[in-house]
């Protein structure tokens, strides 16, 4: 469907409340249960500190630091896009953006065995969750969507390898503000082409539409976009179906 590989997990996420500048060592209140986010720290149910400069952003379920940070720190449910850097005899070694590489087991597929599972290449893009995220050990991911019993050779389980199209790296701040449930751009595009993108929480994005030329005016169509008010962004929009139409 046009604008979301992953519509639940990537895409329908709460929108953002109040927003207000933080310095590391200020306190962040934790009320109504909610989660520390990227750069807080929690101490206690209740009570959390910051640990990086920027914009704190409030959500339902988490509170966060928003800045220009790419570095990405592997946190246990995050949604990611990697790219295969080895193949090992039990398990792929996967660059997810993160200090130290992660690794994804041959059978972390739905209904995968060991006659009939993915034969990933060096270089292949595969969507994955974050399995398991420890700062001494090795992070650990998983293609198993939770949501189908659906097996891997459908082609229509959502997690697991990326084909065709390209891929991208983006800040941290604004691969969160395209996960986004009312994410503009991403929205006013699909009303205009047939896309695919998977937004990872490590700040790469993966685009496919349904030509090379339309894939390469889109993703830079999103690049350009942050930083942009909505009315510029639609004027942007305006003129790359100008060139199409």
């Amino acid at each position: 469907t046009p604008g979301g590989r992953f519509p639940s997990a990537a895409r329908g996420r709460a929108p953002q409340s109040a927003m207000a500048l933080c310095l590391p060592g200020d306190r962040v209140p934790l009320e109504g249960g909610r989660r520390a986010g990227p750069g807080i720290l929690a101490e206690g149910r209740q009570e959390a500190f910051a640990t990086t400069a920027g914009v704190l952003r409030e959500s339902a379920e988490e509170v966060a630091v928003e800045n220009l940070r790419k570095r990405y720190i592997p946190r246990g449910g995050d949604i990611v896009v990697g790219i295969v850097t080895q193949r090992l005899s039990e398990a792929y070694k996967v660059d997810i953006r993160a200090p130290s590489p992660a690794y994804l087991p041959h059978l972390a597929f739905n209904a995968a065995t060991r006659r009939n599972r993915p034969m990933l290449d060096v270089g292949s893009l595969v969507c994955a969750r974050v399995h398991a995220a420890h700062p001494d050990l090795d992070t650990e991911l998983s293609c198993v969507d939770p949501d189908t019993k659906k097996s891997w050779t459908t082609g229509e389980v959502l997690s697991g390898e990326l084909r065709g199209g390209l891929s991208f790296e983006v800040p941290l701040s604004a691969a969160q503000r395209l996960l986004d449930a009312d994410c503009f751009v991403l929205d006013r595009l699909g009303r205009e082409f047939a896309y695919e993108v998977s937004v990872g929480q490590n700040g790469r994005v993966w685009l496919s539409a349904s030509s090379a030329r339309e894939t390469v005016l889109l993703l830079q169509a999103i690049k350009r976009s942050f930083g942009m008010t909505d009315v510029q962004i639609e004027v942007m929009i305006q003129k790359i179906v100008e060139v199409f139409s």
